[in-house]
């Protein structure tokens, strides 16, 4: 079996030592640092209808109140994070006992990161569709800073039962979730 991230993160590494000045620090480029986490990640959980249906975790239908996204109450049909993580990752409760970080890492290339222990068992979500949506479509437009975002860019949407979590990621395109080790951050 291949390891296509091994294989760029090994030819990343020499690529940068070789053009790197001597006695100089180097900074890795964030494309490079996801690389390297994806490599080092302790477990991973891909998150896609299959995945979502064969972790036997049932999808419910519940209303957030003042969505980050939408700024309105918004009833989704989603996935119970913490159910989700325990059955794609068994050893997930003592990973988050040793200080682990979670990456939540995006279609578009955003990655904020957590402490694995602050999220568990604190009403996280992957929401999947408004459930309020007409047939055939699973999430309408949303405006987003200066941009409209459609529903192929919302996709997998993490939300937060009953309050808002300001400081807990609330990513959408979300495609895989990674377990990194205690401490790792990216660098700016």
């Amino acid at each position: 079996m291949r390891h296509p991230a091994l294989l760029l993160t090994l030819a990343l590494s020499f690529t940068s030592a070789a053009h790197a000045a001597p006695a100089q620090p180097t900074v890795q480029p964030r494309a490079q640092q996801l690389a390297v986490f994806k490599v080092a990640a302790l477990a991973s959980a891909t998150v896609t209808p299959a995945t979502l249906r064969a972790s036997g975790v049932t999808a419910e239908t519940i209303t957030i109140p003042a969505d980050y996204l939408y700024k309105r109450d918004l009833r989704v049909r989603a996935y119970d994070l913490d159910a989700f993580l325990k059955a794609r990752i068994p050893n997930v409760e003592e990973l988050a006992a040793q200080g682990a970080q979670v990456m939540f890492w995006c279609r578009d290339g955003y990655a904020p990161m957590a402490k694995l222990s602050d999220l568990l068992g604190r009403g996280g979500l992957i929401a999947v569709a408004d459930a309020d949506a007409p047939d055939g479509m699973q999430w309408p437009n949303a405006p987003y800073k200066t941009s409209i975002l459609t529903a192929p860019e919302i996709g997998n949407y993490v939300v937060w039962r009953a309050a808002q979590f300001p400081a807990k990621p609330q990513p959408w395109g979300l495609d895989t979730i990674y377990v990194l080790p205690a401490g790792t951050a990216l660098k700016k």
